[in-house]
């Protein structure tokens, strides 16, 4: 079942509309935070007045509730405190003492919540001396307080109810009438905030723009530092790909170099090769002509000429499998690694070098020979010149197990740089300095793509460069 993924939004308006969202809703957050504590600050307030209120109802009955009449004292002291309202809005209220019997005394003036006031006082009253509490009930609107206060004879409870509908009403529109311009003035704010990031981060999109026009033109040298950051950074970027540009042409050059150099030597090396038996293949002729009518000497140069022929013929395969580039991997055995002496054994002559092949017979395995031989032959190039006259450059093949193969080239020069070895080693071709020689690039580059393990070790007294290859003994046909 085919899955569908949602379509993201660029980043240009991503940023914009989350700066815009984060805006609001702390705007918002913050106008609810402030409302909550102005309700909490009002609820405070009405508690310290309540409490204000009980206080000064407990002094008007205080001195009544010892009198013959003290119910009915109490009683009128109580209703005279609620016949005017004050701003606290007093709805009901409530006393309780103890007599000088002992008895518990309670006169409460309420029409609807003398049950909450008896709760309060019993609660007060259990509580401790001298303790008050004061609770909103919001199911009946209504803030419920209750005071103990002590006597010389005994102790007073009072407890009062107060409406709080007109302070709820009250809060609630300023909240939200603070709400609605917080509404307002925070998508103004988003809406700002929006268009302010919308208009910076427009340079981004013309610099995606630009990069990905190929035919735009870079941002000359000279002004590179004039505009915006983001200008720098295309300027910047457009030097950087130049730089490397320049860096890539040059390495193609001095491989192109490299390459013409090698073949110039690879060609007299083969002159020098077939020049041999041609002259051998001459003298042959020349031996026909004089004593070809010999049956003997027309046998023993017949095959004289056999043997040179395949001399030149040996020549020509060696060279064209190591220069003929052909893609997929071919079997590859120990001779044919061995005749890659006629390619090198030139240069190792010239710089009075030796050549020691230590192979175990037959060795056969499968590998992309076109790019092995490449590895082989600049390795071994690169040793020869690395080596002193009167050293030996010695080419060992072995085979660890059924499907692991070890190549190894060995000379007796002074040692590879640590930087280069730790570039081919790590594959970080790249890191390996443009003057060195573009032999070690190119077997860097090819040690990656057949797949072989490189170790490297290298002093004072020579350097070993190992390439391990996991490969299967037998295959199927050449592709």
């Amino acid at each position: 079942m085919a899955s569908f993924s949602r379509p993201k939004l660029p980043l240009s308006v991503a940023l914009p509309l989350f700066v815009a969202v984060a805006m609001f809703l702390v705007a918002v957050g913050t106008t609810q935070l402030g409302i909550m504590a102005l309700r909490s600050s009002n609820e405070t307030g009405l508690r310290d007045q309540a409490l204000v209120f009980l206080d000064a109802v407990a002094g008007n009955i205080a001195a009544e509730i010892n009198e013959a009449d003290a119910r009915q004292s109490v009683q009128r002291t109580l209703a005279a405190s609620l016949e005017f309202r004050t701003a606290l809005l007093e709805e009901s209220i409530a006393a309780r003492w103890t007599d000088q019997s002992g008895e518990a005394i309670t006169v409460t003036l309420a029409e609807r919540d003398g049950d909450l006031l008896n709760a309060a006082l019993t609660e007060v009253q259990s509580s401790g001396l001298d303790d008050a509490s004061a609770r909103l009930v919001s199911e009946r609107s209504v803030l419920l307080v209750a005071r103990s206060y002590g006597m010389t004879e005994g102790r007073l409870y009072l407890a009062a109810t107060f409406d709080t509908e007109p302070l709820e009403a009250a809060t609630d529109a300023a909240s939200n009438a603070a709400l609605g311009i917080d509404i307002l003035v925070a998508i103004v704010a988003a809406a700002a905030a929006y268009a302010v990031t919308r208009r910076s981060l427009k340079p981004l999109d013309q610099f995606i723009e630009r990069l990905a026009d190929p035919e735009g033109s870079s941002t000359p040298g000279a002004d590179w530092r004039r505009g915006n950051e983001l200008r720098q950074l295309e300027a910047a970027l457009a030097m950087r790909e130049q730089s490397e540009a320049q860096r890539v042409t040059i390495l193609e050059q001095m491989a192109q170099q490299e390459r013409d150099g090698l073949l110039a030597r690879m060609a007299a090396s083969i002159a020098h090769e077939v020049r041999n038996p041609l002259a051998g293949l001459k003298n042959g002729i020349s031996t026909l002509k004089r004593f070809g009518d010999r049956e003997d000497v027309r046998k023993e140069t017949l095959a004289f000429l056999e043997n040179g022929l395949d001399s030149i013929g040996r020549v020509v395969d060696v060279t064209l499998s190591t220069y003929r580039r052909r893609s997929g991997s071919r079997m590859i055995t120990a001779q044919d690694i061995r005749d890659l002496e006629i390619l090198i054994a030139p240069e190792a002559g010239r710089a009075c070098v030796g050549l020691a092949w230590r192979f175990e017979e037959p060795t056969e395995f499968r590998v992309d020979v076109d790019a092995l031989r490449q590895i082989l032959i600049n390795l071994m190039l690169n040793a020869v010149r690395a080596s002193p006259p009167g050293s030996t450059v010695t080419v060992s093949l072995i085979r660890k197990d059924a499907q692991t193969v070890v190549l190894s080239v060995a000379d007796e020069g002074p040692g590879m740089p640590p930087e280069i070895v730790a570039a081919m080693i790590s594959g970080r071709v790249n890191d390996i300095p443009m003057e060195r020689s573009i032999g070690i690039w190119i077997v860097a580059s090819l040690v990656e793509r057949i797949g072989a393990d490189l170790s490297i070790r290298s002093d004072s007294a020579g350097t070993n460069v190992q390439l391990t290859l996991v490969t299967a003994q037998q295959g199927g046909a050449e592709t």
